[in-house]
């Protein structure tokens, strides 16, 4: 697909590039951001930023974070949620998607507009 070698997406916190994959498939330039080859922090995108996919760490925001032994800092969660964020409006992609689990995290980003499940049944 050389129609899209010249677009790419940013896949922010990726870990495996799971999500970024079908892009990467069809052609186009993928670039996972993840630790701890690259921290998404201090990561200064290129121009011409196609589209974004970011999946910052939800351990402080999930609702299965109830014990004691592992309290909430909720401060230090959202410094990778604002850097995804912070990049999304630097490049003005032609998408931006930040995934918000169900928990917390939409306390500071308010609801979702769009939600999907893999294993949902239509």
């Amino acid at each position: 697909m050389l129609f899209n070698r010249d677009k790419i997406i940013l896949d922010l916190c990726g870990g495996s590039g799971a999500w970024s994959k079908y892009y990467k498939n069809a052609g186009y330039d993928v670039r996972v951001i993840t630790t701890p080859e690259q921290d998404v922090t201090d990561y200064i995108p290129s121009e011409n930023v196609w589209g974004i996919l970011s999946a910052p760490p939800c351990t402080m925001f999930s609702l299965a974070r109830t014990k004691a032994r592992l309290p909430r800092n909720l401060i230090e969660g959202m410094i990778p949620v604002n850097a995804c964020i912070r990049i999304a409006v630097t490049s003005k992609p032609k998408f931006f998607a930040l995934e918000n689990p169900i928990g917390l995290l939409s306390k500071f980003l308010g609801k979702w507009k769009y939600d999907f499940s893999y294993n949902r049944k239509y």
